[in-house]
């Protein structure tokens, strides 16, 4: 499994804080939402990415539930 569910203009990306582990705020986006360095339970390399929930607070419409997880399309942040 990866994080990744599809491609298109923008990665939507499996960002549901329930996928994450060794997570570490590394900073601020310039849209305000706070930016992590994590890894997915699975395993694999370390990722930079949002928190879908803290999307959902400020731009739900960035946000989507696959296979009962949320999602970030990156494309609409």
């Amino acid at each position: 499994m990866s994080g990744l569910f599809g491609l298109g203009k923008a990665a939507i990306m499996a960002s549901d804080v329930r996928l994450k582990t060794n997570i570490d705020r590394i900073g601020t986006r310039p849209d305000g939402l706070p930016l992590y360095e994590y890894n997915y339970v699975w395993g694999g390399p370390r990722y930079i990415g949002v928190m879908a929930h803290e999307v959902m607070a400020v731009k739900p419409e960035a946000v989507s539930v696959r296979d009962g997880y949320l999602a970030v399309n990156y494309g609409r942040l």
